[in-house]
């Protein structure tokens, strides 16, 4: 061969070589790179590993536990225990899903709160836009108007215990005789006679129809009390008014919760209360409870041949107030359950019956007045003032005094001596002749009072009315921001975890305070166990990809070194070939 073939031949394996290892290079690099991938991926494996989620466990065992959500704390369910637990800015603002936050704009309720301006028409406002935006189903609005708004629930006053579902507070007590009396044609015959027991027609017997008595002195003709409309100057001798609200009324039909929720007065012109009836009636009915009777058995007592009550021969006031009695401790001895209760709680309702009664053996003697309307009005006046009769005489000729009694306070009385007998007796809430020195148990919004075993369908729209109810007033108080990304799970837990939003729960004195999410007992941190599941899978891939492609560039770097190998064999075979060629011509030349 030539030397100019073999220079040829040479420069041209030096390239191949060059170029085998540039790639020999760049796969070297490639390797570098799959080792940092690689590396990278084993870090984020194991910072997956210690993944966390916040979940709800409403039972706190761990078992049943639920992935936090909007949902889960804003929607009322046996899993948040009826009762919302509501995620809240750094300034205590209430956050709102789009569809809450419509609603509440909608409504009217400033982002800056509005208590205590906040009022029922608000919140009827509020319901109608839930369900119109998407917040809340019309059955739950339907249950929430159907009791109205509970004020004071998540301000305060105690809600309904979930457990029993027996104990509830005043302001739900009413909401739920409310509600069954509402319901009662459309309930079970149970809970219709448990309602229509709670429900009072004044001089009324247990029919419906009008009480009557004879007249002193004849076994033949009979009065009833003839309840009259208006009053005139001169007064109208011996006839009775029934009183709502200041306003005089035929329509003497009323119920619990009108008693505990307005001021029912029955008046009586011209005759007088007989102290001496009172007093014999209660010493009667403390025999009555003490011979083991039931606790509605005041007119079973009256009617037996050994009492000394005649209320047939008695005045038609007393026989009326006396019916009344009779059924308000009927219709209470069932909304309490007396028939299954202790002795304590009998013994009780039989203090507070007697208690009662003792009021009305005393009057009040308001003095005298000119014109009959004016002792007319100052007598119904005065009863709301005192928890006993209340009289105001006339002193023209003809024109007749009053005298009147407040039922509502009766109610309230015989209500606040049943509390005092259930706590021994104690003077923590005291009936005295007048309102202004009496402590009534039902002005007391925290004090529990044990049903028995409540309607299970009134007990749920109860729940829902305080869940929403709750909700309203304290959107009202603290005011409320939107935020559309509320309701995607991973950004609330993320919110939450990072302290960008806190959870504000129901504490031990029934008020709402903002707190970390682990503080309420329901949420918790807990491995993500899908998140490492599928940090894992996706580690598994791409290790496996990343091997896959080093394994190529391992079989790429052996042959490009097989072919480095070759080349240098070759290359220096070349060289030497060059190098003798080169010899030789030197020598041929210099001889």
């Amino acid at each position: 061969m030539g030397l100019a073939a073999t220079q040829a031949r040479f420069l041209g394996i030096t390239a191949r070589k060059a170029n085998c290892e540039f790639q020999s290079m760049q796969i070297a690099q490639q390797k570098l790179s799959l080792t940092r991938e690689l590396e990278k991926a084993t870090q984020e494996y194991q910072s997956a590993l210690n993944a966390s989620k916040l979940i709800w466990d409403p039972d706190g065992s761990g078992e049943n536990t639920y992935d936090l959500s909007y949902n889960i704390m804003m929607t009322p369910s046996a899993v948040n225990n009826y009762a919302p637990y509501m995620i809240s800015a750094r300034d205590g603002k209430i956050v709102l899903n789009s569809k809450m936050a419509a609603a509440a704009e909608a409504a009217g309720i400033p982002k800056s709160g509005c208590n205590p301006n906040a009022d029922s028409d608000m919140y009827i406002k509020f319901l109608n836009y839930m369900v119109k935006f998407g917040g809340m189903s019309q059955s739950h609005a339907d249950s929430c108007k159907a009791v109205g708004l509970l004020e004071n629930i998540g301000l305060g006053a105690p809600m309904l215990d979930k457990t029993t579902a027996s104990e509830m507070g005043i302001n739900d007590l009413i909401a739920y005789v409310d509600l069954l009396i509402t319901n009662k044609d459309s309930s079970s015959a149970e809970d219709r006679k448990l309602a229509e027991s709670l429900m009072f027609g004044f001089g009324k017997d247990e029919n419906g129809d009008d009480l009557w008595v004879y007249k002193e002195g004849s076994s033949t003709d009979k009065v009833n009390l003839n309840f009259k409309s208006s009053i005139n100057n001169k007064g109208d001798a011996n006839s009775n008014y029934f009183v709502k609200n200041g306003s005089i009324t035929q329509d003497t039909e009323f119920d619990l919760t009108d008693l505990l929720t307005n001021d029912i007065t029955f008046a009586m012109t011209g005759d007088k209360v007989k102290a001496s009836f009172w007093q014999k009636l209660g010493a009667g009915i403390l025999s009555v409870f003490t011979a083991g009777f039931a606790y509605n058995a005041i007119l079973d007592w009256i009617n037996k041949s050994e009492s000394s009550v005649d209320l047939e021969h008695c005045s038609i006031q007393e026989k009326a107030l006396v019916t009344f009695l009779n059924d308000l401790a009927n219709g209470l001895g069932n909304l309490f359950d007396l028939e299954n209760a202790s002795d304590t709680e009998v013994q009780a309702f039989a203090y507070a019956m007697q208690q009662t009664i003792a009021i009305l053996g005393t009057s009040k003697d308001a003095g005298s007045t000119k014109y009959s309307t004016t002792a007319f009005n100052n007598a119904v006046s005065g009863a709301n003032d005192y928890n006993g009769w209340v009289s105001k005489a006339a002193t023209r000729n003809k024109n007749y005094g009053t005298t009147a009694i407040s039922l509502s306070n009766l109610t309230e009385s015989f209500l606040t001596f049943y509390a005092q007998g259930l706590n021994g007796y104690d003077h923590t809430y005291y009936i005295n002749g007048d309102v202004s020195n009496s402590n009534y148990v039902t002005d007391d919004p925290y004090y529990m009072w044990v049903i028995g075993d409540p309607s299970a369908e009134t007990t749920m729209d109860m729940y829902v009315a305080e869940f929403y109810s709750a909700l309203f007033n304290n959107i009202c108080q603290n005011g409320w921001v939107e935020n559309e990304q509320i309701d995607d799970k991973e950004y609330l837990s993320n919110s939450l975890l990072n302290a960008q939003y806190f959870i504000s729960s129901m504490s031990s004195d029934n008020h709402y305070y903002q707190d970390r999410y682990t503080e309420n007992g329901y949420v918790a941190e807990v491995a993500d166990d899908d998140a490492i599941t599928q940090a894992e899978l996706e580690y598994t891939m791409k290790k496996s990809k990343l091997n896959s492609k080093e394994e190529e560039l391992d079989i790429d770097m052996q042959q490009l070194d097989l072919e480095i190998s070759a080349l240098s064999t070759e290359y220096e075979t070349v060289k030497q070939m060059i190098n003798n060629n080169v010899e030789k011509t030197f020598t041929m030349f210099s001889s």
